[in-house]
Parts: C-alpha cells; structure tokens; sequence
C-alpha cells in the first residue's frame, strides 16, 4: 500500500484543557468533510444516463449505451466490498479524496478527449473504472463515523450523514445538464455538447475534493486527542477497554 494510504499515526496528546475545544471543533469539520465529499461522489455516478440522449444522436443505439452503463453498477458493487477491506487500514482522509479525484479525472477524460466515448467497449472501460472507484467513497466515511462518534450517537450521525447521497444526486442533474448547455452553447464550433455532461460536475467535484481534504481528519489519536470512547465515557460493552 502506498505510504500516503497509511493510516495516520497517534501523536502525544493534547492538554485536557484543550481536548475539550479541539474536540468539538474537529468532530464537525470532520463531519462537514466527509459529507460534501461523498455528496462530490454523486456528481460523478449518474452524469453518463444525461449524456445518453445526445450520445444516441452521435450514432449509438440505446441498446449499446445501457450495455455500457451496466459496468457502473457492475464495478461498483464488487469496489465496495474489496475497497472496504483496504479502507479499514487507510488514511481516510486521502483514502476518500484519491477515489474522488480519480472519478473526476474519468469524467474529464470523457468529456474532453473524443477517443473515450468513440465505441461502446471503450466507455464500457472507463465507465467500469469509474464504479471502482466510485466504491472508494463510502468506506472511508464509515471509518471516519465510527472513530469520531461513539455508540450512542453514531446512529443519528450516521441518518444525517446519508442524506448526502441526496444532495450529491439532487445537484447533478442540473449541474450536468448546465455543463451541457454551455459546451453545447458558447462552444458550441468545438463540441457537441454532451461533453458537458461530464466536464462540469467533474471540475466542482476536484474543488470539492480539495474542500474535504483539507476538513478530514483520520482518528482522534492522529490529532492527540483520546479515542472517542474516552472521551464520551460510551463504551460498546458499557466497560472500560484498553486502549
């Protein structure tokens, strides 16, 4: 595993007198993060079914472009569970924005570069590798809530924290369908249109990742502050565990 995936090591803790306000700042800009960031995810999941339409007056038949979009779903529940496994034991924080960098960077690659989107094997590729690493932005999240919030609370955090994939899907529809218009409007002589599709949500996806980087934090001990059990005295068996 490449070292920037290592999970972030514990460091000396913090006086008591600060645990209590770096604590309480940490725990919402580390829920912040990862909510924006995995609402990024849904910018870059669906665009391809808006793009279809315009595709279909490229040349391809709806039969091909639903073989090709199959590979999304495909991949991305196999990524799930293999990514799962590697997240336990990764750096969330780079973890969750590498997956969605790289999904940007597939969205970009089909929209700006005519070879990708050129045959249905070819987008079937990079729509497969997009579901890969689609599968990179739930694990982290999960690892993210149940380091920063203990038992009790981890159920409501965790409601609130899932409407995200609402908010991501409720933008980028209109979001993809802007990118459209403008690819298909002010530059009009140089693409067709459907590029936005992919173009635009991909770029307010990098500067969302760039958002979540900088808010994620991996584990309470990697910014010197007690595990979360500690610090909430909420222990999963009520007993006091060693850690």
């Amino acid at each position: 595993m490449l070292n920037l995936f290592k999970p972030a090591p514990h460091v000396e803790r913090l006086s008591e007198e600060r645990t209590e306000a770096e604590y309480k700042k940490l725990r919402f800009q580390v829920f912040m993060g990862i909510f924006i960031g995995y609402a990024a995810y849904y910018l870059l999941r669906k665009n391809f079914s808006i793009a279809m339409p315009y595709l279909v007056e490229e040349g391809f038949s709806k039969g091909e472009l639903g073989l090709a979009l199959s590979a999304i779903s495909i991949s991305y529940g196999i990524s799930k569970f293999v990514m799962g496994t590697v997240s336990d034991r990764s750096n969330a924080r780079w973890f969750m924005t590498a997956g969605l960098v790289l999904s940007a960077i597939v969205s970009l690659l089909m929209g700006f570069i005519p070879f990708f989107t050129s045959s249905v094997a070819i987008m079937f590729i990079m729509l497969f590798i997009n579901g890969w690493v689609q599968g990179m932005g739930w694990p982290p999240a999960g690892r993210v809530l149940t380091h920063w919030f203990s038992v009790s609370e981890r159920g409501s955090k965790t409601a609130i924290w899932n409407v995200a994939h609402n908010v991501g899907g409720g933008v980028m529809a209109p979001l993809a369908v802007a990118g459209a218009a403008i690819f298909a409007g002010v530059l009009g002589s140089s693409y067709a249109g459907y590029e936005g599709v992919f173009i635009l949500p991909a770029i307010v996806a990098l500067a969302v990742a760039l958002v979540a980087f900088m808010l994620i934090r991996d584990t309470p001990q990697s910014m010197g502050l007690p595990p979360i059990e500690e610090y909430r005295d909420d222990y999963p068996t009520k007993k006091k565990q060693l850690f």
